[in-house]
């Protein structure tokens, strides 16, 4: 991959070969924002992030790819580079978005696009000139669509239940240890051993064989047996 390719083919560094390719097509970006994208991405491949930013995963900077491309595509239309959207701008773009209806993941992906380009705008050639986030239409979104999470939200495990759990589970590590290791080392002994009968498929085949040899049918259940069997009253005496 080379910086002034066109498209860049993130498969070498996707290794899963049970996904198709993944490549990031520049050439579907307008040419005056083109280096911005290109900029971004670099930044995000070789993981050089500014502080507070965490490294994305390849499968990630491919989806925020469209993101981003949709944002650029829509400050193009209207005549914009980065530095020039203004707020109302942002506020604009947050209204479009939403105005897509999509899923509450896939309008969290756009809005975190465009929050990428100013995260990286030290990266940047052409920078926007705000953050998204301090925008009140946008802090707005966030409150309405905030998910409470807590570290642990199960209940605490009562004492009577918790004491002899772990007394037994002491025991297990003080008192029995040495006879469970014991018998599992005896066990994996027995299981290394050859067997002492012949092969169970082997002995089936000479079976089979000998039944062939002297023409002799397989044995089967006498017929009064097989015919009890099929009726629905058969062992219940009726």
């Amino acid at each position: 991959m080379v910086f002034n390719d066109h498209a860049w083919v993130l498969t070498p560094a996707w290794l899963r070969v049970d996904h198709m390719p993944l490549k990031l097509d520049f050439i579907l970006v307008p040419p005056s924002l083109r280096d911005t994208a290109k900029r971004l991405f670099y930044a995000l491949l070789t993981q050089n992030t500014p502080p507070g930013e965490l490294p994305i995963l390849i499968s990630s900077i491919r989806t925020y790819y469209g993101c981003v491309r949709r944002f650029l595509l829509w400050a193009n239309r209207h005549g914009r580079t980065q530095a020039q959207i203004t707020g109302e701008d942002l506020d604009d773009y947050h209204r479009h978005v939403v105005g897509l209806r999509l899923s509450v993941g896939a309008t969290k992906g756009h809005r975190r696009a465009v929050r990428m380009l100013w995260a990286y705008h030290t990266r940047l050639p052409d920078r926007l000139a705000q953050d998204p986030l301090r925008r009140t239409a946008w802090q707005a979104w966030v409150r309405a669509h905030s998910q409470r999470t807590g570290e642990n939200l199960s209940d605490r495990i009562p004492e009577q239940v918790l004491g002899p759990l772990l007394t037994w589970a002491l025991r297990w590590v003080d008192d029995f240890a040495d006879d469970v290791l014991a018998a599992r080392a005896e066990r994996d002994t027995i299981d290394a051993r050859p067997p002492a009968g012949p092969d169970p498929v082997v002995a089936l085949h000479a079976f089979l064989d000998d039944y062939r040899r002297r023409g002799q049918r397989l044995p089967a259940a006498p017929l009064r047996l097989a015919t009890a069997r099929r009726r629905p009253d058969a062992g219940l005496g009726l």
